[in-house]
This record gives structure tokens, sequence and C-alpha cells, in this order.
């Protein structure tokens, strides 16, 4: 089914709302750790997608490796990992410094944008990312304070994977859209497992279980796909700013189930790159003009 640009720009936003949900699941676990949650995941993920995959393709399934190419596996690769980033963080810190750490992903996808498509970056661009540093160091210094630590750098992989697995998809040639989640699902899957094996092992609750499976299927395996074809024909501004309803209601719904409180420094932290991203966001929208195609 074709998107027009508002339809793209509904379905970026409620992919938004949906991805909200994820840090409530994780806290939702009674007793499980990050790398049994993961493969869990990571499984619920690879079963949603994979079978549609498979019957899109079913008249010619070599052409689903002739259509893929590196950006797509680049971009799958680099999907899975800020799956397994935003899990193994959150089990070390609290969902709104996770979550509004991810505000800093139009930052990065702007220079990425310009280091892998030569594209120039604007002085407003430059003036958000720093103000948007400012906001990192006040969340960082939180959660120095906080006992965090290594956790950070654990953090980060989130935004700065977010905003080059952004340019990977806009880059890459037309392809099916469910064709990076897969590989991301595999990549959860076969890391937390790996993990899982060396350490606690897979004994689980049934439970904890099937909150990862629905987390992987509802949160990842069924939104993502929608999500990479509407970047297709959304604007990255737009994009960008209808996704941060992730990080609006994801801190609300953790706070309202589980009274999860988050320090103040992150709350300030997070306000000033939240700010830096809608004037940036907004800044940029005004600057797009509007495509005159059959598309709308």
């Amino acid at each position: 089914m074709a998107l027009t640009r508002r339809s793209g720009a509904v379905v970026v936003l409620l992919t938004g709302v949906v991805f909200s949900f994820g840090a409530l699941f994780f806290r939702a676990t009674d007793n499980v750790d990050a790398w049994q949650y993961l493969t869990f995941r990571g499984l619920g993920a690879f079963l949603a997608v994979t079978p549609v995959l498979l019957w899109n393709y079913r008249r010619d399934l070599g052409a689903v490796v002739r259509e893929t190419s590196f950006s797509h596996v680049a971009a799958g690769a680099l999907l899975g990992a800020m799956m397994i980033s935003f899990i193994v963080s959150l089990s070390h810190a609290d969902a709104a410094f996770v979550l509004l750490f991810q505000a800093v992903a139009p930052v990065g996808a702007a220079a990425f944008s310009w280091i892998l498509l030569k594209e120039r970056i604007e002085r407003n661009a430059m003036v958000a990312a720093v103000a948007a540093v400012i906001g990192v160091v006040i969340m960082v210094s939180s959660g120095l304070d906080s006992g965090i630590g290594w956790a950070l750098l654990v953090v980060m992989v989130i935004p700065i994977g977010f905003g080059l697995y952004s340019t990977l998809i806009r880059s890459a040639p037309s392809a099916d859209p469910m064709v990076p989640v897969v590989i991301a699902a595999i990549v959860t899957m076969a890391t937390g497992m790996l993990v899982s094996l060396s350490g606690p092992g897979l004994d689980v609750s049934t439970h904890d279980m099937m909150i990862g499976l629905f987390a992987g299927s509802a949160l990842i395996g069924l939104p993502l796909p929608f999500f990479n074809h509407a970047q297709k024909v959304v604007p990255a501004p737009d994009a960008t700013l209808l996704l941060l309803s992730e990080v609006v209601l994801g801190p609300v719904w953790v706070w309202l189930a589980f009274s999860e409180v988050p320090a103040a420094r992150t709350l300030i932290g997070g306000a000033v790159i939240f700010s830096a991203v809608i004037w940036l966001t907004t800044q940029s929208r005004d600057a797009v003009p509007e495509p005159h195609t059959s598309r709308g």
C-alpha cells in the first residue's frame, strides 16, 4: 500500500506511541535479567515478521537476497545493537534517563548525513548540537552521581545508532522494509541466548517469557516495518518531531505503573536536549518545501 506524506506521518507518530511501552513491559517482568529478556524479545520479533516476509516472497525467495543491500544488513545489525543497548541500559538506569538520551538522535542523524550523504550541516543544526551536548553533560553528571558509570556508554549507543540507522534506511535502495527487522531480531535473539547460556541459562517463568515474546512481536516486529516504509515519504524533520512521542510517553507509563521518579538533573538535561530538538525540527520543517508529486 502506497503511503502519502500525511498517512506516513500518522504511521510514524503511532510507531513512537507503540515504542513508548518498551520500558514498561521490561519493568513488568518478575525475575529475568536483561539477556534472558532479550532472547525472548528477539524471538518474538522474529516470529512476528519472518512468516510475513516469507509469504510476500513465496514465489521467489531468492529475491529477498537479491534486493537486500549492504545498507539493509548494516541497518539491521545496528538496530539489533540498539535493541540490546536499550534493555541493558534499563537494567542499570531509570526509564526517563534512557529515553531522554534518545532525543539526541536527530543531532547524530545530521552528523551521519553529512559524513555519508555529503549533506551540508546547517547553522541551526550546529546550534542545536551545542545545546544538546550541554544537556548530555548535565544528564551524564546525574548518571555518574547515581553510580551507573560504564552503563553511560551503553546508553549512548542508542542515539548514535539511531542517527546512523535513519541515514542508512534513507540512503538504501528500495527493498522490503521487513528485512532489517528480521536481521535485528536474529542479532538480538542470538546475542541474548549466547550470554544467557554462559550465565544464568534460559529457565525463566512463563510470565516473563510471555512478556518478552509479546514485547518483541507487538512493540518491534509489527510497528518497525511500517516505520521503515513511512520514512521513505516523511521528511526527516517531521519524522524526528513525531517520534518524540516515545520520549515523552515512555517515562510517563513507567511513572504511573511503578512510581519510578527520575533525578532532577536527568529532567533538566533532558529538557535542554528536548528543547533543542524541537527548535531544530520546527526550523527544519519551515525550510522543507511541500512536495509536488502524485503521492501528495
